[in-house]
């Protein structure tokens, strides 16, 4: 790695506690959001591209979403998102307390990606539905990978995606932060986008 990019990268080093879950997941919230309601109109590409760009972002800003949602729920729950050193012999999922108790020093530059978290995500949290869980995220996952390295002319469109991301998304906010989520993100002809996020219900004593 160059000088300088050792140099930009440790300009975001940190060794993330379990109080930082919130600012991840104002994050989240607001890409994902950005994501429900976004327009061709708010896309700077030539009319015949705005489409195409349109749904690229969309797509990006999801898997971006969900990466930061991911890392605030391991956060909230107690488990830390840095990497160890490369020799140590903790295991992933480890919690702070497994941290201390080992006194390892974790890798401030390097946290743990997404793949790591979806595939140990029912190891933090309780899945009811884990199947649908993990098949939209991994939806989303794939995203995120293939907006972020390339751009293609045409994309062929499959309404299902985005609404198994949705149904894994409802599930997780459900799960690792306690809340309603109500969402939709508008791809298709007309349809009307959706954002709420409220507080679950409290059963009658």
């Amino acid at each position: 790695m160059s000088n300088i990019e050792q140099s930009i990268k440790a300009g975001y080093a940190k060794l993330f506690t379990a109080s930082d879950w919130s600012l991840f997941r104002q994050f989240a919230d607001s890409y994902l959001r950005e994501a429900a309601y976004l327009k061709k109109k708010d896309m700077g590409v030539t009319e015949n591209l705005k489409l195409l760009a349109r749904n690229s972002r969309k797509r990006m800003l999801i898997g971006i979403g969900t990466e930061l949602l991911l890392k605030a729920a391991y956060l909230k729950n107690g488990y830390a998102i840095n990497k160890p050193p490369a020799k140590s012999t903790l295991v992933f999922p480890f919690t702070f307390k497994t941290v201390a108790t080992a006194k390892v020093a974790l890798t401030e530059t390097d946290t743990f990606m997404l793949n790591d978290l979806i595939e140990h995500l029912h190891q933090v949290i309780q899945l009811a539905n884990p199947d649908v869980v993990r098949k939209g995220l991994r939806i989303a996952k794939v995203f995120r990978n293939k907006e972020g390295h390339v751009v293609t002319s045409a994309h062929k469109f499959d309404q299902s995606n985005y609404r198994d991301i949705e149904a894994s998304l409802i599930l997780t906010y459900h799960v690792a932060f306690g809340q309603s989520l109500t969402v939709r993100f508008s791809v298709a002809p007309n349809e009307k986008a959706a954002w709420r996020i409220m507080a679950l219900a409290k059963l009658a004593p």
